[in-house]
């Protein structure tokens, strides 16, 4: 059974932050609600995907939107289960992870099984873009080398991060489009610039900050002198 994780949960006075964790692959799905409203965006609805949308009914919460980090499954196969309580909401996903999305190419990865129905993205998520949602901005960060298209979401002084960063870790290169070389420029280049008390909301596992990845995390810590 699904989970909500522990920890900090509020970004700032305007959104709360519900982590609805998969226990499968501790995967994290989140949901921001807009504190002064029943409006909220959901980020990597994977096998969690069923519990999501109880959650919504639940609370009686409307999804304005699906934002997807990337394409592999363990962080997509709610989006059916979202779509059945919210069916206007758009999916967004980088362009470059489309591709990932056909079933054909999930067979193999050992991440659950492929949706039930086609899952098919609305709108790119693109690199440099901003997702503005009820006066509040969402940066896109292009960070690939996870897949080609895995992107960042930045707003306010948090980072949800995908599979591109974790605490102590980063995403495994070992799959299909995946690139260690293009994941150290990107964390290094796309993550490491934001400032150090950035919260890191990753993928998979607890929360960190940017300052304790720089200094700690041993994949990417940044040289010191001496």
């Amino acid at each position: 059974m699904s989970r909500e994780r522990a920890g900090r949960q509020p970004l700032d006075d305007l959104v709360a932050c519900t982590v609805v964790v998969d226990p499968v692959f501790d995967q994290n799905c989140y949901v921001l609600l807009r504190r002064d409203t029943d409006q909220v965006l959901v980020v990597d609805p994977g096998l969690q995907g069923e519990e999501v949308a109880r959650l919504l009914e639940r609370r009686r919460w409307r999804c304005d939107a699906i934002l997807a980090t990337h394409g592999h499954p363990d962080h997509v196969l709610g989006v059916p289960h979202l779509r059945r309580v919210a069916p206007t909401a758009p999916l967004r996903l980088n362009r470059a992870d489309w591709s990932l999305l056909d079933p054909d190419g999930w067979r193999g990865l050992g991440i659950g099984q492929p949706a039930p129905v086609p899952i098919v993205p609305d709108q790119d998520l693109a690199g440099g873009s901003v997702v503005s949602w009820l006066g509040l901005e969402l940066a896109v960060r292009h960070t690939p080398g996870h897949t080609p298209g895995s992107v960042c979401l930045v707003v306010a002084g948090d980072c949800f991060s995908g599979d591109s960063l974790f605490a102590g870790s980063v995403g495994r290169t070992d799959l299909p489009g995946g690139s260690w070389p293009q994941l150290l420029v990107s964390i290094r280049a796309q993550l490491f610039t934001l400032p150090g008390s950035t919260v890191i909301h990753p993928g998979h596992g607890h929360p960190t900050t940017i300052a304790a990845e720089r200094r700690h995390n041993p994949f990417v810590r940044e040289p010191t002198g001496g």
